[in-house]
């Protein structure tokens, strides 16, 4: 057995139900591998598996590993952290250690080389597989990480593939044909509700449904309108919230309310292509459009003036969008589109709502949120 056929069945044996990644030479043939014997979701950006992991966790437990080279760490500790690691999400990152073994690319040296220090820095723990021979220990260390409930960095070297008698595989190349076609015209009229009195008016509507919401003020006086056990408050981790929705909208025929916000739609708009790919009929997305970034002192987002996220988000492929400025128009639009993923972009003035903060701990609101989707 090849040492790619190894890993896929010590990944197997261990119940993974997605592959998520980011590609790296050196695995190439284990990849094409994960796509014929996994649920196997390309990325465009390592941190978006963080976010879609978790959403995937919190529907049900389901098992999730990541693919990815060493310096794709450096794109994910943020999410990690203060993801990950705060409400104790199990997600084993099967690592292309670069920078250490025949390395050609200067540029490699500077992750691969530090890599051990930044795991020992955040507390997360991992293991380095040099040779064929030790790949045993994979098992072992995708065990930790969904007994213990946490990240596990899983460090291969490039000569544990270097005697591989396993041949180039081909990938297969599906016809490359499309006609691409927006007609888009949209005035911007002054917005006369806020955010708080938005959702105010959605509260029935919001009622009873799943709904994941993005970090700071939004997630504060959403659990000031309608707070309940099927509502996933975000603490953390800016810019994850739709990717957690699109995880958990994967895994449950529920209709699932995302509300996000122009800041960090803007901070990580990837998140929209990851979603046109993967494309759930149950997936909705509230953008809350303030023009601003709500949370840290109303500072101007380019969504202000200059950028149209509903334009962004038919330029990434989700078809079913719209807009609005009140309560009412948001209801209209969820109805009048078909089947999703749908994006509602809703223009709100700045400012927020002085409100209680929520008075749970991260892992609170994971344990509430998964034990009201256990019972469902």
């Amino acid at each position: 057995m090849t040492p790619e056929e190894q890993v896929i069945e010590i990944l197997k044996k261990n119940q993974i139900e997605y592959i998520f990644s980011v590609p790296c030479a050196k695995i190439r043939n284990l990849l094409i591998l994960c796509t014929q014997n996994f649920k196997h979701i390309p990325l465009t950006r390592e941190e978006e598996a963080i976010g879609v992991i978790t959403g995937a966790y919190l529907a049900g437990s389901h098992r999730s590993a990541l693919l990815m080279q060493s310096g794709g760490l450096g794109n994910s500790i943020n999410a990690l952290l203060s993801l990950a690691v705060l409400h104790k999400i199990p997600i084993p990152m099967l690592i292309s250690w670069r920078g250490i073994y025949k390395e050609k690319i200067i540029a490699q040296y500077a992750m691969g080389q530090h890599i051990t220090r930044l795991f020992e820095a955040s507390d997360i723990p991992y293991i380095e597989i040099h040779n064929e021979e030790n790949l045993s220990e994979l098992d072992s260390a995708l065990q930790q990480s969904f007994e213990h409930e946490t990240p596990y960095g899983i460090l291969l070297s490039p000569k544990v593939w270097e005697n591989s008698k396993l041949q180039p595989l081909e990938i297969k190349y599906p016809s490359r044909e499309r006609v691409s076609e927006i007609h888009f015209v949209k005035g911007l009229k002054k917005p006369t509700l806020t955010r708080f009195e938005i959702l105010q008016g959605l509260q029935s509507f919001l009622t009873g449904k799943i709904v994941i919401s993005n970090l700071g003020f939004p997630s504060k006086e959403l659990y000031a309108v309608c707070d309940q056990a099927s509502n996933f408050y975000m603490t953390g981790s800016f810019g994850m919230v739709s990717l957690i929705g699109l995880g958990f909208a994967m895994n449950v025929p529920d209709e699932v309310i995302v509300i996000d916000g122009d800041g960090s739609i803007l901070t990580n708009p990837n998140a929209l292509c990851t979603i046109s790919q993967v494309r759930p009929k149950n997936l909705t997305i509230l953008a809350i459009d303030n023009g601003t970034h709500g949370s840290t002192g109303n500072q101007l987002t380019p969504a202000y003036s200059q950028i149209d996220l509903e334009l962004i988000a038919r330029s990434f492929g989700i078809q079913q969008t719209g807009n609005a400025y009140t309560s009412e128009e948001v209801i209209k639009a969820y109805k009048t589109l078909e089947i999703g993923p749908k994006f509602i972009q809703v223009y709100t003035k700045p400012f927020n709502t002085a409100v209680e903060p929520i008075p749970m701990t991260p892992l609170q609101i994971k344990k509430r949120f998964m034990e009201f989707i256990q019972k469902t």
